[in-house]
């Protein structure tokens, strides 16, 4: 007979080998429940370029965030430690660095960055027995990734791609906007730009001539731009992240001479001539008390790279969550985001801990109100978040269209 033990399962098992460890535990009474509670951090630490000043600045702001949980004396009056692996850009040595959080006795980390590592190490969440929170993986398929029993292990604070695609698509369809009836659409060859493209194509009400991926990190893109320009679009979708858009920048110095429309996150605070005309689909920006308290606590590494505030907000809701739940276990910390990141309960920010655990404690409702966010997670542990039309104009980013959080409600999934 096999048994699948995994493999929290199996360190436990064999801890309880040992005869040694009932009598540690009678010795030290009820104190191990004072012991440190393990979160940790998953990102891309050694990436090179853009990729990695996202990974550092992302450990900042979660270091930030232990400091201030442990600030005010930690999830259940017990210290947050940090364990900090390297995910690369690798599945496999992802997968490693998930090991040895379950090793180490982590129950839930802030990560991964990127979605194809979201993606390959969501169904070991459930089996281990620890949750994650993404910053920055948005493919929609995350949506229902991670779950078991009916408990959800993977959560995020960025937004599910299908609302950037409903977006991009609204641009492409208006007679307010680009108005395509034949579309290119142009993404990174990576489970992010896949997923966001097939999305987009399906919302899109013109024809979808060309569909071109281009692989990251290449100098020239000779082959992508001559497909572009012999598809003759009236525009063309671009979905990539934020520093991947060589191929942009070579396509819009050639011949072609349509509309485009940007995924979001793509421009820049200062916007190169390339992109003069372009329309974008971004994140509304909110200057909440915590962006502003969280831009002044890492003034240092300013301006923050895409998601940093995202990174801070999840290690924060983990805590939340452990508080409420009473107790430091990923299945109560997944019961418990949805409450203390929304409804109708008393407001709290960046930095706001000690507030907030001692209106837990009260037995009163807390709303967290993030960085990045509101940060009102739904029953798929994911936020839904105003967006904008903007529109490239003499070097700047002009506003044409607010879309609340209605425009997307029960239009969210795929």
């Amino acid at each position: 007979m096999t048994i699948d033990v995994s493999r929290r399962g199996y360190l436990r098992l064999a801890g309880e080998t040992l005869p040694a460890a009932g009598a540690l535990s009678g010795c030290l009474g009820g104190k191990l429940g004072r012991s440190p509670i393990r979160f940790g951090a998953l990102m891309p630490l050694s990436a090179s370029g853009f990729l990695g000043t996202v990974a550092k600045h992302h450990r900042r702001a979660v270091e930030r965030a232990v400091a201030d949980v442990n600030r005010a004396g930690g999830p259940l009056g017990r210290t947050v430690e940090l364990a900090v692996e390297d995910s690369e850009l690798d599945p496999k040595k992802a997968k490693r660095a998930f090991d040895s959080f379950v090793d180490a006795g982590v129950v839930g980390f802030v990560g991964p960055v990127v979605s194809d590592i979201s993606l390959a190490l969501s169904e070991r969440l459930a089996r281990e027995g620890v949750i994650a929170v993404s910053p920055s993986s948005t493919h929609p398929a995350l949506a229902s990734a991670g779950a078991a029993n009916g408990t959800k292990f993977f959560a995020r604070t960025a937004a599910n791609d299908i609302q950037q695609a409903l977006v991009m698509a609204k641009i492409l369809n208006s007679d307010r906007y680009a108005s395509a009836d034949e579309v290119a659409i142009v993404h990174v060859n990576n489970r992010f730009g896949a997923g966001l493209a097939e999305t987009i194509g399906a919302e899109v009400s013109g024809d979808v001539v060309a569909t071109v991926p281009f692989p990251p990190g290449r100098e020239t893109y000779a082959r992508q731009v001559a497909e572009v320009q012999r598809s003759e679009a009236d525009a063309v979708a671009f979905a990539s992240e934020p520093g991947n858009t060589k191929v942009l920048e070579l396509l819009a110095d050639g011949s072609y001479d349509g509309e485009y429309v940007l995924s979001a996150g793509l421009l820049p605070s200062e916007i190169p001539t390339h992109m003069e005309g372009m329309y974008s689909a971004s994140v509304a920006s909110e200057s909440t008390t915590g962006a502003m308290e969280l831009r002044q606590k890492l003034r240092d590494i300013a301006p923050l790279a895409p998601y940093t505030r995202h990174a801070y907000d999840a290690l924060f809701l983990l805590a939340l969550a452990t508080e409420q739940a009473g107790e430091a276990d990923a299945s109560a910390i997944s019961e418990n985001l949805v409450s203390v990141s929304g409804g109708r309960g008393q407001t709290v920010s960046v930095g706001d801990f000690d507030r907030a655990a001692t209106l837990l404690n009260a037995n009163r409702a807390v709303n967290y109100q993030g960085a990045s966010s509101s940060v009102d997670l739904n029953a798929n542990l994911e936020p839904l978040n105003a967006y904008v039309i903007e529109r490239v104009e003499n070097g700047a980013a002009d506003e044409l269209e607010l879309l609340q959080t209605s425009f997307f409600e029960g239009r969210e999934e795929r």
